[in-house]
């Protein structure tokens, strides 16, 4: 996920993320019951798993989608999400449960009247919970168990709570699981359909129980509506009361233990970095005498190991950790490491923020064998942001001083991971034609020094792999346009070129043409599997 600009904006996010979220969940909810379109409860938990996933595609980048008040205290108490901004995105998720259960009330409301008269209910009276569960949630699920005495004794107030806080203890789960940088069998670009899907396979199991809440702020805002449109106390508390229990602390309880336990059991197994493979030192060639070859070239994620404060004790360590664990947060690839924990020769780009100044920091950093790709010094950041004045005590305004840190520290972030990002992508996209290279090269190096003549066959043999070692360099700009990767682009076709003219002289039978003008290509090939490494 991008940096946060403000708590404004990741609020606004938020809101317009859980009004979506209601608006198609709820909204299929109001149509099954008032106007009997679904199928079936998979049909109704469908459209659930769909709303989370666009309202995390759409809000994601901006404030992380949390979109629910259960996944927003987990994240706090196991993932450092900033205190401060927990009631702030509580709230904001609220109003836009509320506002998103007013829209559909505007365009229900004809329907809900109907509905109400036609099965003789009154609003705010016994069984009237029929109607207002197109709104808040009640246990059993009216439409499928009933208001009766019977239906409350099938489901008690214990087994609701149980329910609510398992379903919430496996979604946070999968929102950890599915979000965690180091699990390499994360699907990253479609996390936010297996998150949707997660919540649909909940649904469909425990909505006869409870509806499937889940969300605390799916049901309070919708629930509050409900009370304001005269549902009164069938509303609030309900007509077994417990509500509070039941929707909002269980799933809270169920999500903080859920992704607790995830933490605890197999989290804390998983590797350092799932998704990198182990570089070479820096100075070993990627390319051995033999054949070169892009099947040897790791093409690890981008990965950020931040370490914060080298020079401990200082004042500012407290604003450098704060502004660290912010960037953290906000960045999937980056992961905070102590100058011992960080590798020699790891192909990471590592970040030293320190209280102290650029010259201090790599100093540290080089004591213990690290050179970092990058030195941020948070003195220099806060004083040209004019946020350092003499006599403030900097640990009274940690997190007004973060912030700017963090933003300075996310931008140098953000130019390094998009070169890395594009790197892969032109790596990519060199596959294809660095497996035909590998063909012809293995071809070409197989065939024996000549020894003068060359018999008519051989040399027809030969002079083909010449025409295929040519095309390909002509081919080459259709391919994979060179754009900003001209360089290494250049280097690919001048080492087609000396391919050719090996076999060329290998055909004539010129054996110092053939040698000279191999190694040749060994010589360009080099370059530009190194400009390819992460």
């Amino acid at each position: 996920m991008a940096r946060r600009d403000s708590l404004l904006g990741q609020c606004l996010a938020e809101f317009f993320g859980t009004l979506v979220l209601v608006f198609f969940g709820v909204g299929i909810v109001n149509a099954a019951v008032l106007a009997g379109v679904a199928q079936g409860l998979w049909q109704v938990a469908a459209v659930w798993g769909a709303a989370v996933a666009l309202a995390v595609y759409a809000t994601g980048a901006v404030s992380g989608a949390h979109i629910n008040p259960a996944i927003t205290v987990a994240l706090a108490t196991w993932r450092r999400f900033p205190l401060p901004r927990v009631a702030p995105y509580i709230l904001a998720q609220v109003a836009g449960a509320f506002c998103g259960s007013l829209i559909l009330y505007g365009l229900f409301h004809g329907l809900l009247q109907h509905f109400e008269a036609a099965h003789n209910l009154v609003r705010g009276a016994p069984g009237s919970e029929l109607s207002a569960m197109v709104f808040g949630e009640y246990f059993p699920n009216p439409a499928m168990l009933g208001t009766t005495a019977e239906a409350y004794r099938q489901v008690s107030l214990l087994t609701a709570m149980l329910a609510e806080g398992i379903g919430a203890a496996f979604l946070a789960t999968f929102v950890f699981v599915l979000t965690e940088p180091r699990n390499a069998g994360a699907p990253r670009t479609a996390v936010p359909i297996f998150i949707g899907l997660t919540l649909a396979l909940i649904i469909s199991i425990i909505a006869p129980l409870t509806q499937a809440g889940i969300n605390p702020a799916r049901d309070f805002g919708p629930r509050v509506l409900s009370y304001l449109l005269g549902w009164g106390h069938i509303a609030i508390p309900g007509p077994r009361g417990g509500f509070f229990l039941v929707y909002i602390l269980s799933p809270v309880m169920g999500a903080v233990l859920g992704s607790g336990l995830y933490c605890a059991l197999v989290r804390r197994h998983l590797p350092e970095q799932a998704t990198s493979a182990p570089a070479p030192p820096e100075d070993a060639s990627p390319v051995e005498s033999g054949t070169p070859t892009m099947s040897d070239t790791p093409k690890p994620e981008p990965s950020v190991i931040l370490v914060p404060c080298i020079a401990k004790g200082r004042a500012g360590c407290e604003i450098v950790q704060r502004a660290v664990e912010l960037v953290a947060d906000a960045t999937p690839e980056a992961v905070i490491r102590a100058p011992e924990e960080c590798p020699n020769g790891r192909k990471s780009l590592i970040v030293a923020v320190d209280a102290s100044s650029n010259c201090q920091a790599s100093s540290e950093l080089a004591r213990c064998g690290i050179k970092p790709g990058a030195v941020v010094s948070a003195p220099t950041v806060l004083a040209k942001a004019g946020l350092l004045r003499p006599g403030v005590d900097v640990r009274s305004h940690i997190e007004e001083l973060a912030e700017p840190l963090a933003a300075a520290i996310s931008a140098s972030l953000q130019k390094w991971l998009n070169t890395a990002r594009a790197r892969r992508r032109y790596s990519d996209d060199m596959g294809p034609v660095l497996a035909r290279f590998d063909g012809l090269w293995s071809k070409v190096e197989a065939l024996p020094s000549p020894d003068g003549a060359v018999s008519e066959e051989e040399k027809s043999r030969v002079e083909l792999l010449a025409r295929r070692a040519r095309n390909l360099f002509v081919k080459m700009d259709e391919i994979v346009p060179p754009g900003e990767w001209s360089e290494p682009h250049d280097l690919f076709q001048d080492a087609m070129l000396c391919l050719a003219y090996a076999t060329e002289g290998w055909a004539a039978g010129d054996a110092d043409r053939w040698e000279q003008n191999m190694e040749k290509a060994r010589v360009q090939i080099q370059p530009l599997l190194r400009r390819l490494q992460p």
